[in-house]
């Protein structure tokens, strides 16, 4: 069994406590720490809540944040079919139910802002505003090169993540794929790095394939045309997975769609972007809560 590293100081004052709910297929483990309006939000690709950890001292501050490990990740069991963006957003609706939130925020990194946003496509009067890093929002919105791999694993079926699982309990390889392909930079922050690598020792090959193979085949831009509620998104100008530049085609067509750009390449795990990102959520968990 993999060893979790102890959560940062900051965490821990803010209130970061684990707990797990049984779940028919199994156990779901999930994160609370903060008090206030809750939060719920949704950790990216290979992830656990342990991703969020820098983001809890400050919205805890004036949030009550639930941060689930999905299942098939981090220490939460599988599920028994297929892990999918809108299955995932399954069981933390049961979550939600389970702790007695009548309306609350949603929020998720990358593939994890899919599972916000099926959130809302199930109970849009429920989600009362989104805060998405790196949303796959379309396809025409996915860069050539990302789409170019998901296609890869999607062709030869288990032989890629199987491949890439074994590869990725290599560390050296494990950060080499992190600083060239994913983040475009040598400076990956160490903690998110060990995190990360972490997270790859205790992810389903099975979960993970399938929840990536959904991934350049998303569609919210409909979804998020219709609904009510603000949505703030943060990206890098400079991400491998995005197309920036469509992203912000998009974003300028809505009022109720809020872009910020960290000046920055990668995908939001170094020193500089993780400092950029806090600094945003400060101004956003300041606002008052709700649909406009």
């Amino acid at each position: 069994m993999t060893t979790l590293l102890a959560p940062l100081p900051g965490a821990v004052e803010a209130g970061w406590e684990e707990h797990w709910l049984e779940r028919p297929h199994g156990r779901l483990r999930f994160v609370v720490a903060g008090q206030g309006p809750p939060l719920v939000l949704c950790h990216g690709f290979i992830g656990s809540a342990e991703n969020f950890e820098t983001w809890v001292p400050v919205l805890a501050a004036r949030r009550t944040l639930v941060v689930p490990d999905l299942p098939g990740f981090g220490s939460s069991d599988p599920l028994p079919g297929r892990h999918l963006s809108r299955a995932l957003a399954s069981e933390v609706r049961a979550l939600v139910d389970h702790l007695g939130f009548g309306s609350y925020e949603a929020g998720g990194l990358c593939l994890g802002a899919a599972v916000a946003l099926e959130l809302v496509a199930a109970e849009p009067a429920r989600v009362t505003r989104l805060l998405l890093h790196t949303p796959l929002l379309a396809p025409a919105m996915v860069t050539r090169p990302f789409r170019m791999q998901v296609g890869a694993v999607a062709m030869f079926g288990p032989l890629p993540i199987t491949a890439i699982s074994a590869i990725g309990r290599w560390r050296v390889a494990a950060d080499l794929y992190r600083r060239l392909v994913v983040e475009g930079s040598a400076e990956v922050d160490r903690r998110s790095a060990d995190v990360n690598f972490l997270n790859q020792l205790r992810a389903s090959p099975r979960a993970a394939r399938e929840w990536l193979g959904e991934a350049t085949q998303l569609q919210f831009t409909e979804l998020l045309d219709g609904w009510p509620g603000r949505t703030e998104i943060l990206a890098a100008a400079g991400d491998r997975i995005l197309d920036i530049a469509a992203l912000g085609r998009y974003c300028e067509r809505s009022p109720r769609l809020q872009l910020h750009l960290l000046a920055s390449s990668g995908h939001g795990w170094t020193e500089e972007l993780m400092a950029a990102q806090l600094r945003l959520l400060q101004a956003w968990v300041g606002a008052v809560p709700g649909p406009e």
